[in-house]
């Protein structure tokens, strides 16, 4: 089973449906001193993982209109 540290002492709500800082007025149950480590499981139900946000993918650009080949040259007057 993998740990996660956890960066800043964090609480669970009188529910214990909800991870909050401390400081929150809804802050009822010490769940993790600052340092200390939760289970992987843990972290993901309170939403406690610092994972990078994926980049948004670059928007495709118009791909550049071939040469019409087929049509004959202009008449020059």
């Amino acid at each position: 089973m993998s740990r996660v540290t956890i960066k800043q002492r964090m609480y669970l709500t009188e529910d214990k449906s909800r991870a909050v800082p401390e400081g929150d007025p809804e802050a009822r149950h010490l769940l993790c001193a600052a340092g200390g480590e939760v289970s992987r499981a843990d972290a993901e139900r309170y939403g406690l993982l610092d994972e990078p946000k994926p980049e948004p993918e670059p928007e495709e650009k118009a791909a550049a209109t071939p040469a019409n080949k087929a049509r004959g040259r202009a008449a020059n007057k």
